[in-house]
């Protein structure tokens, strides 16, 4: 193979054959490397380079190939190749300081070197790019047959170096349903407090990833077992140990584990409704109290648990939509409309705000913990729904004839939560044909009223 360009060869193989015919020593590495030798095609390629990076950066701009420098410093080049962005990362010799957000990075003079500085055994094998020849020098494949995640070298030092590594391992084992060594799994525990000395966005990143795998009931688990739960996710915090009624079949973080781990891989809208599971019991330890039958209530914990929800995913930086999103369905998951009548169920997708299919998948997940089986119901209510939704599309769309901040007005007061119930209530209207669309007139009598019997028994 060479640099020519010749027809029939790939930017990828160009690429390569420019490296490898430099002198330059190029593996593949990391992600692509495990996923192949799971069975999977692990095409998304990261490399491993003697070359330095401006050499990197030249050999792939003198192919035509575009690059971004962004990972430059700590020895990274990214280069497009095939429509695909590959990492082409010099060897590394790492140096950290504990405590710090970045690694001091210094390059490495061999693959061997590059190889221990990395996290888990299974990500610490290499490719050659042309030969296939693999490089294991941790007995990655031995673990990867075992599905055992195991740190290279000592396990503490790896997550000294970067605390990180405590949340990858975690997603990990959300993503490929692997155990984690003994050692690897006290040295977690042993390391968790150096979770706080990341970026939020670093932690946020990994929990969506970690929401998105396929045990993610395996991975909220682990974060609560090493403690890194109450370091990264304070406010889930009081939902380990607080006990339920009888009709539920654990706790509310077991629940809510369940619940998680209940919607289905591969659904519509997985990351948005796996974050509303995770979040949709938030409430309950703050509004649990004992009622009259002795057993404990959780009254209103939907709405505690929206307001609580909404604070706890700015806080995490999720987009405003996605916390709008979250914040809705965990408000709305306690509605449960009369399948037997369609204004009921209209209503119930009207106030979805268009997220019906996604409240709906809650509410499954939802019940899949509880001591009854609720299945018969959502099954009608999915049905109806579908029904409504073909047949009465244009009604759904049906809106408050008054803003927000006309009702302010006409209250006199400044906005706040007290508004949506009265627009709620002027949509619903609407939606049942009590009120024109526009007629803005009516709506601002109806909302004169609900204001003057505010209060009233």
């Amino acid at each position: 193979m060479n640099d020519s360009g010749e027809a029939g060869s790939s930017e990828r193989e160009r690429f390569v054959a420019a490296m490898l015919g430099a002198g330059h020593e190029l593996w593949v590495v990391g992600g692509a490397v495990r996923d192949r030798l799971m069975g999977g095609t692990g095409k998304d390629e990261d490399f491993a380079t003697s070359a330095l990076p401006d050499v990197v950066e030249e050999t792939a701009k003198a192919l035509g190939r575009r690059v971004t420098v962004v990972g430059k410093r700590f020895g990274t080049i990214g280069v497009l190749l095939d429509g695909h962005w590959s990492e082409v990362t010099t060897f590394r010799g790492d140096s950290y300081s504990s405590g710090t957000r970045w690694p001091d990075v210094t390059f490495g003079t061999s693959l061997r070197e590059d190889l221990e500085r990395r996290d888990f055994t299974v990500n610490a094998i290499a490719e050659h790019p042309l030969t296939g020849e693999l490089r294991d020098l941790f007995e990655g494949r031995r673990d990867l047959e075992a599905k055992l995640l195991r740190a290279v070298g000592e396990p503490h030092a790896r997550f000294v170096e970067d605390p990180l590594r405590i949340l990858r391992g975690i997603r990990f084992v959300s993503e490929l349903g692997f155990a984690v060594e003994e050692e690897t799994l006290a040295a977690m525990g042993r390391s968790t407090s150096l979770l706080a000395t990341l970026s939020q966005e670093r932690i946020t990143a990994e929990l969506d990833r970690l929401l998105c795998g396929s045990f993610p009931a395996e991975g909220l688990e682990l974060l609560r077992e090493t403690g890194a739960l109450a370091v990264i996710l304070p406010e889930l915090a009081p939902m380990v140990g607080c006990e339920q009624n009888r009709f539920h079949k654990y706790d509310v973080w077991g629940h809510t584990v369940a619940t998680v781990g209940a919607i289905p891989n591969g659904t519509e809208n997985l990351r948005l409704r796996r974050w509303a599971a995770l979040v949709h019991d938030l409430g309950k330890p703050y509004v649990r109290h004992t009622k009259p039958s002795g057993e404990w209530g959780f009254y209103a914990h939907e709405k505690e648990g929206a307001e609580r929800a909404e604070a706890l995913l700015e806080r995490l930086k999720l987009s405003r939509k996605d916390v709008q999103a979250v914040s809705l369905l965990v408000r709305r998951h306690m509605d449960r409309p009369n399948v037997e009548e369609r204004r009921s169920v209209r209503r119930f997708m009207s106030r979805s705000e268009g997220h019906w299919d996604d409240l709906v998948a809650l509410k499954r997940a939802d019940n899949a913990s509880h001591t009854y089986d609720d299945r018969e119901y959502h099954d009608a209510l999915q049905a109806m729904c579908d029904q409504v939704a073909e047949e009465d599309g244009e009604a759904l769309r049906a809106q408050s004839p008054l803003s927000g901040d006309d009702i302010a007005s006409i209250a006199g007061r400044p906005p706040g939560a007290w508004i949506r119930p009265l627009k709620e209530r002027l949509s619903a209207m609407v939606l049942d044909g009590e009120i024109e669309a526009g007629d803005r007139v009516e709506g601002e009598r109806v909302v004169r009223v609900m204001l003057s019997n505010e209060g009233k028994p």
